[in-house]
C-alpha cells in the first residue's frame, strides 16, 4: 500500500486547504491501484462526483454556522479553485509513474505535444459547472471599472501606515505592511523577506500562488521608506504571537487571523478611502488594490504602460491578472485624475538603513557548534543568518547587563495558603537570604532615608508615591507569576504574562506597562519566556482573573 507521507510531498505544495490535502491524498492511493483506461475512468468520475458532495455539504455547514443564506454559486466557486490544486498534485505525482497508452493521454500545449495521465482528462469540472458565477463576478467586476472609487488622500494614507508600522499589536502591524508593500496577509505572516535596494525599494521572496512555478526575487516598491518597512517585518517575525504560527499551515493562518486583521483594517483604512463600488466593507485585498494606485501615482514613469507596471510590482504571470487590483485612482479633491511619476525623481535620494540592515559578503570564523546555533531557526526565526547573529549580540547584551547586576535580581519568597489558593510574594533586598524573612522596624523617634524602591515590602511599595514605583511593581509582578507558574502541574494552569495580567496585579497605567513589555528587560523577562512556556495571546481566555491567584499588595 502506498504511503501516505509518500503522497503527502505532492499534495503539500500544492493544496493549501486541510480538508482538501487529506482528501487528494486518499485521492492519490485510490489513483495508484487503478490500471487500465476503464478502471481510471471509473474512478476518477466517481471520486469527482464525491468531491462535489463534500464541496457542497461544507459549504451548506459554513452558511449554517455564519447564519446566512446558502449560495449554490459558492461551493461551485470553491470546488473549482480546490480542483486546480488536486490537478496540480496529480501532475507531480504522475511525473515518478511510467506513463503508456493503458494510463496516459498525448495533450497539445505551447511547447508542443506532452504525456498527460489519464485521471487529468476526468478530474476536472467543465465551462458550465461555474459559469454562471464566473459571469457575474465579470460583470461586478465590468461595473467597478466603470465606476472607479477616488483616493484624494495619499499624505493621511501615507502617516496612517508610518503609525501602524510602529505599533506593538500584531494585527495592525500587519494592516500596515500589507499597506505598504501590496503583499497578500499570508506572505506578511509567513513567506514574505524583504530587502533594502532603494529609499523606497525593497527585494522581494516569498511570493505565494505563483502558479507552480519557483518565483525568484524582485523588487517592489514601498508606499512609506523601505527601512520603516524592513525594520517593522522584523519586528513583527519576532512577536510570540507570530512565532506560534510556524506550526499552521498558510490555510488555517488564513482561517484564523484574517477577520481579526479585517478588523483592523477597517478600523484604521475606512476613513480614508471607500472599498470598491458594489463592496461593503474593506479588507486586505482592497488594500493590495490602493496600493497599486498609490503606486502609479507615486513611482510610475510615464514611458511605462500602468499595466505593465502593476504585473512586475505585484509579481503576476499575466496581464488579465494585474486588471483585478484596477479598483482606484488617485484624484484631487475634486475627483479629478492627477498625473503620475509624482516621485519619480525622489527614487535616486540617499536611503537610510534598516536597524537590522543585511551585511554583504561578510566573513567570519567560527566553530561548527555556534554555526548551528546562528542556523537555527527554532531559535532564531529569522531568514537569513545575519539577521540571527544580530538577534544573538542583542541577547548576549542583556545577559551582560544581567551579569553587571544593571538588570534587576529579584528574591522571591512564596507562601501559598491552600483554602484561598492565593500566592503572597514578598521581593527582598538583593543582599538578603532566603530563609532571612525578617524586616527592622524603623525607629519612630528618628527620621528614616527614603528606601531604595528593591527594599521596600510590597505593602510599602503599593503604598508609595516615589518615582519609578510602576516599574518596580511590574518587575515584581513579573517575578510573582513566573513563581506561580513553576508550581502548576500543566501548562494550561499557567498564566502568560502580558498587558492585561501585569495591569491587575500593580494597577499600573498601560503605557507604562507597555514601555516595560518593549524594553531589552521586557522582551527577555516576558517575551522570552512566553515564548518557551508556548503561551500564546490566547492562552488565558477563561481563566478569571489573575488577581484571583496571585497578589502582590
Amino acid at each position: 500500500m502506498t504511503n501516505r507521507s509518500y503522497l503527502l510531498k505532492y499534495v503539500d505544495r500544492n493544496v493549501r486547504t486541510v480538508w482538501v490535502k487529506d482528501w487528494a491524498v486518499e485521492f492519490l492511493k485510490g489513483l495508484d491501484g487503478q490500471l487500465t483506461k476503464p478502471e481510471i475512468e471509473q474512478y476518477c468520475q466517481g471520486k469527482l462526483q464525491e468531491f462535489s458532495e463534500v464541496c457542497k455539504t461544507k459549504a451548506e455547514e459554513r452558511a449554517k454556522e455564519d447564519r446566512q443564506t446558502f449560495n449554490e454559486h459558492s461551493w461551485k466557486q470553491s470546488s473549482t479553485s480546490y480542483m486546480s490544486g488536486i490537478r496540480k498534485a496529480i501532475t507531480d505525482w504522475s511525473k515518478d509513474k511510467t506513463l503508456d497508452e493503458s494510463n496516459s493521454y498525448p495533450q497539445q500545449t505551447k511547447d508542443g505535444i506532452v504525456t498527460q495521465h489519464l485521471a487529468l482528462l476526468y478530474m476536472k469540472y467543465e465551462f458550465s459547472h461555474n459559469q454562471p458565477n464566473t459571469e457575474a463576478k465579470q460583470t461586478k467586476k465590468d461595473e467597478q471599472r466603470r465606476n472607479l472609487e477616488s483616493i484624494n488622500c495619499v499624505d493621511e494614507y501615507q502617516a496612517k501606515i508610518d503609525v501602524l508600522l510602529q505599533s506593538i499589536d500584531h494585527k495592525e502591524l500587519v494592516a500596515g505592511l500589507i499597506a505598504a508593500t501590496g503583499r497578500r496577509p499570508s506572505e506578511i505572516y509567513r513567506t514574505a523577506e524583504f530587502k533594502q535596494v532603494g529609499q523606497f525599494e525593497v527585494m522581494f521572496t516569498g511570493q505565494l500562488k505563483t502558479r507552480g512555478e519557483e518565483r525568484e526575487a524582485y523588487p517592489t516598491y514601498t508606499l512609506v521608506e523601505s527601512n520603516r518597512v524592513v525594520d517593522a517585518l522584523a519586528r513583527l517575525r519576532r512577536m510570540p504571537e507570530i512565532k506560534e504560527l510556524k506550526k499552521l499551515t498558510l490555510a488555517e493562518i488564513d482561517s484564523g487571523k484574517n477577520n481579526k486583521m479585517n478588523a483592523a483594517i477597517k478600523e484604521h483604512f475606512s476613513p480614508l478611502i471607500n472599498p470598491p463600488h458594489g463592496e461593503a466593507e474593506l479588507s486586505a485585498k482592497n488594500l493590495r488594490a490602493s496600493y497599486a494606485a498609490i503606486a502609479i501615482y507615486l513611482f510610475c514613469p510615464w514611458t511605462t504602460s500602468t499595466n505593465l507596471f502593476i504585473k512586475e510590482r505585484l509579481g503576476h504571470t499575466s496581464d488579465a491578472t494585474a486588471t483585478a487590483y484596477e479598483d482606484y485612482q488617485i484624484t484631487d479633491q475634486q475627483r479629478r485624475p492627477l498625473t503620475r511619476g509624482a516621485w519619480v525623481q525622489r527614487l535616486t535620494e540617499n536611503m537610510d538603513k534598516p536597524m537590522h540592515a543585511e551585511i554583504v559578503n561578510m566573513q567570519m570564523r567560527v566553530s561548527a557548534a555556534t554555526r548551528a546555533v546562528i542556523d537555527d531557526q527554532e531559535f532564531l526565526p529569522f531568514g537569513d543568518r545575519v539577521n540571527r547573529l544580530e538577534e544573538l549580540v542583542r541577547l548576549a547584551r542583556i545577559g551582560k547587563q544581567f551579569e553587571e547586576g544593571k538588570l534587576v535580581k529579584e528574591i522571591v519568597t512564596v507562601v501559598e495558603k491552600p483554602v484561598e489558593r492565593i500566592v503572597e510574594v514578598v521581593v527582598e533586598s538583593p543582599t538578603a537570604t532566603v530563609t532571612e524573612q525578617t524586616e527592622v522596624e524603623p525607629s519612630t523617634k528618628t527620621k528614616q532615608p527614603k528606601k531604595d524602591l528593591t527594599e521596600m515590602t510590597n505593602e510599602e511599595l503599593f503604598g508609595s508615591h516615589s518615582p519609578n514605583t510602576g516599574l518596580e511593581k511590574i518587575r515584581r509582578a513579573v517575578q510573582a507569576i513566573k513563581t506561580y507558574n513553576e508550581r502548576q502541574y500543566s501548562i494550561k494552569d499557567m498564566w502568560m504574562i502580558n498587558t492585561s495580567t501585569l495591569k491587575e496585579l500593580t494597577n499600573c497605567r498601560t503605557a507604562v506597562v507597555e514601555k516595560y513589555l518593549k524594553s531589552d528587560e521586557g522582551r527577555l523577562q516576558v517575551n522570552d519566556y512566553n515564548l518557551e512556556k508556548q503561551m500564546g495571546y490566547q492562552h488565558n481566555r477563561g481563566k478569571g482573573k489573575i488577581t484571583d491567584v496571585v497578589k502582590l499588595g
